[in-house]
């Protein structure tokens, strides 16, 4: 036990430890994508609303955050688990329990409602309307095919097919793989990925496809699976260590005065984005337990909000729709008189909203499905 505490203290992440700070980790990717979700709109008369509109216009890259850790985390279970027996097997059976319930209820609970209730028909017409695409997964390739946001309040399932499509390829390909070239093919997969998607903006002026299509949005998760396999070698991430000031400080620089300047650089952010969320999980990982980054991703508030970030993130869009026969900004607005104010209300209103449905998921749904995976054990 002494040993085991000792080798805790020196850093946050240990191989085959659950890593409470990835929650937190987690927690923050749910939670700047939720106020941007709710945050869109944002009044901006005024010097402050347009700051704050400013910043919440951004919270889509936590996606991108949430695409690393799926990456890093599944790409470790997949190497931990490598040489014990039925690999596929558990693993599509783990990955199947975790994701399916919410999901196929979800969509389930809006057709059966839009049955019965004309309203939640005419709200929910568009995905009500590409049905077939959601029920298998393939929201992002009808995206793609006809070049429009085409799933209404179901439109952020497009990251939601993304992962699964990854979880339905990678571990193949990383069964097949030897150990050494592992970190290549990662890497260079990634690249040929953003590679890829460049040139398709390029040749289109910046299609759907370039911002939802698997083969061009896989190299965020690949970044974390490079992560993954570069901290399971002999030294770990402490090599790496010496060369994250620079890549951190590079890839913000040049986000930054993209944002400012309002261009997308052909996507390239695209990746720069995940490049700097891998930056900040190397040094979570190789951090100490008691320095400051390490405790703010151990706020017990980040970690809750990471246990239950899956249904809040499913569930956010559709409450949007739900809430707004009897609660928007505007119902705010006219209480308080001061649109900035009233956004703010709404905002925190509706977090809280999805927060509390996201819980009654996990006690409700959830957990009891999560129970099944020791009958599947991982490595």
């Amino acid at each position: 036990m002494e040993a085991t505490h000792q080798h805790r203290s020196e850093r946050v992440w240990r191989r085959g430890e659950h890593v409470p700070e990835l929650d937190g980790l987690r927690g923050l990717a749910i939670l700047v994508v939720t106020l941007y979700r709710f945050g869109k709109g944002f009044p901006e008369e005024t010097v402050i609303g347009k700051w704050i509109g400013f910043v919440l216009s951004h919270g889509d890259r936590g996606v991108d955050l949430f695409f690393v850790l799926s990456g890093f985390l599944i790409t470790g279970i997949l190497i931990d688990g490598k040489d014990r027996p039925h690999y596929f097997r558990n693993f599509i059976a783990r990955r199947s329990l975790r994701i399916f319930p919410l999901y196929f209820c979800t969509l389930a609970a809006i057709v059966i409602g839009a049955s019965l209730f004309p309203e939640l028909a005419e709200m929910f017409a568009l995905p009500l309307s590409n049905q077939f695409y959601l029920w298998t997964y393939l929201v992002n390739v009808k995206m793609s095919f006809e070049n429009e946001w085409c799933f209404g309040r179901l439109d952020h399932f497009w990251s939601l097919a993304v992962e699964e499509h990854f979880y339905l390829v990678w571990p193949f390909i990383l069964y097949q793989l030897r150990s050494t070239l592992t970190l290549r093919v990662a890497i260079g997969l990634a690249i040929l990925s953003a590679v890829s998607r460049v040139g398709y903006v390029l040749a289109t002026q910046h299609g759907v496809a370039a911002d939802v299509l698997t083969i061009f949005r896989v190299d965020s998760l690949l970044i974390g699976a490079a992560v993954a396999v570069m901290a399971r070698r002999p030294k770990g991430l402490e090599p790496f260590k010496k060369w994250l000031p620079i890549a951190f400080l590079s890839c913000v620089s040049v986000v930054v005065m993209a944002m400012v300047l309002n261009k997308g650089l052909f996507t390239l952010t695209h990746t720069l984005w995940p490049v700097i969320w891998a930056c900040i999980l190397v040094w979570l990982m190789t951090a100490s337990p008691s320095e400051g980054l390490a405790r703010f991703f151990n706020l017990s508030g980040l970690r809750s909000l990471g246990k239950y970030s899956y249904a809040m993130y499913v569930f956010q869009n559709p409450l949007i729709a739900l809430v707004s026969t009897v609660l928007t900004a505007s119902t705010f607005t006219a209480v308080t008189g001061d649109a900035v104010t009233s956004h703010l209300g709404y905002l925190g209103v509706m977090f809280a909203l999805t927060y509390f449905a996201a819980v009654a998921s996990w006690y409700l749904l959830e957990r009891h499905f999560l129970k099944l995976k020791r009958y599947f054990p991982s490595g």
